[in-house]
């Protein structure tokens, strides 16, 4: 896999390269995700002072203003950050979506490369923000398991089981955005290129509607051990669209939640969002180099139907209604 990897960035004070960290975590992303990566890292490196990390970033996009921000933040918190910018060719061949770029592709990368030198890797997400300790998950020793996993929603279970005709990886079937790997197990097994056959829908499964997380989950068959929902706390800001209150986030997203993933469309990096909901990316993002940034406008038809819907459903109404002619006129093109 080394071929894939164009440049290799490490960032960090020199007196933290020899140290071994807790956890190690990884990231896969493209360009529009950056800025959500590292608002994570944020997150996790202000709610885990107690813990050593080295995180790892492997993108097709880096610029020298996010390359200076990402140096910023590992030395405000004496952590290192390792950036991986890939060849994205080798996932040409690979089947994409609307809602899934070839990016989705990357943490089966960042495993494989990983697994030569790593025995366990926390893969998150670039939507994911963390508010509680990861310690837990510090602690996890396998025996014989791939990872330790989250499992999906209800619904998601159950229509997977009957997609994949797997009626007994209901309840067992698992969401993707948050995975403790044991590489390990993931190297002496082989699986990359499994994996890889899989999402060219050379099984009996065809092609797959979640792509990797459907390859995962068939792959691991359900070798997993499984944590709670408080390690990938689904929530939707398409939500708060039902909710007048604005309050009842509090009913999914409590105390004992430690990794929040904002799945959907709006993501709380999003000038739309601004929502009580999405205000743990917020504390994240301002009391770190990642304040900087200002928080992203639409930037295709589908966001930006979802932007007017949500500054009309918070009274926004002149801005509601240019962003629903900005979509319109979008949609005629």
């Amino acid at each position: 896999m080394n071929e894939f990897i164009k440049e290799q960035f490490v960032l960090g004070i020199p007196g933290n390269s020899n140290s071994e960290p807790n956890l190690n975590v990884s990231y896969g992303i493209d360009k529009n995700f950056l800025y959500g990566a590292g608002v994570s890292i944020a997150s996790v490196l202000l709610n885990n002072t107690d813990l050593k990390f080295c995180f790892h970033i492997f993108t097709d996009y880096i610029d020298e203003d996010y390359l200076s921000t990402f140096r910023a933040t590992a030395e405000q918190f004496d952590t290192k950050i390792i950036i991986y910018l890939i060849d994205p060719i080798f996932f040409s061949n690979l089947p994409t979506s609307q809602f899934w770029s070839y990016a989705t592709y990357f943490r089966i990368l960042s495993f494989e490369y990983l697994s030569k030198n790593i025995s366990t890797l926390l893969y998150l997400d670039a939507d994911v923000i963390c508010k509680g300790s990861l310690k837990k998950i510090a602690k996890i020793n396998f025996i014989d398991e791939y990872a330790a996993v989250i499992p999906d929603n209800d619904d998601t279970q159950y229509a997977s089981a009957k997609r994949l005709d797997i009626p007994d990886i209901q309840g067992f079937y698992f969401n993707a955005g948050v995975i403790y790997v044991n590489l390990k197990k993931w190297h002496s097994s082989n699986l990359t290129p499994i994996l890889i056959s899989l999402l060219r829908g050379e099984s009996k499964f065809g092609y797959l509607k979640y792509l990797d997380q459907d390859a995962l989950n068939i792959a691991f068959n359900k070798n997993n051990i499984y944590l709670s929902s408080d390690y990938n706390k689904i929530y939707s800001l398409k939500n708060e669209l039902k909710d007048n209150s604005h309050q009842k986030y509090m009913q999914t997203i409590s105390n004992e939640t430690v990794l929040i993933h904002y799945t959907g469309i709006t993501k709380p990096w999003h000038l739309w969002a601004r929502y009580p909901a999405a205000k743990y990316f917020l504390e994240a993002a301002t009391s770190t180099p990642w304040k900087k940034y200002p928080l992203k406008d639409a930037r295709n038809k589908t966001e930006m139907q979802k932007k007017y819907k949500h500054l009309i459903k918070q009274r926004r109404f002149i801005s509601g209604l240019v962003s629903l002619i900005e979509y319109k006129l979008a949609k005629r093109k």
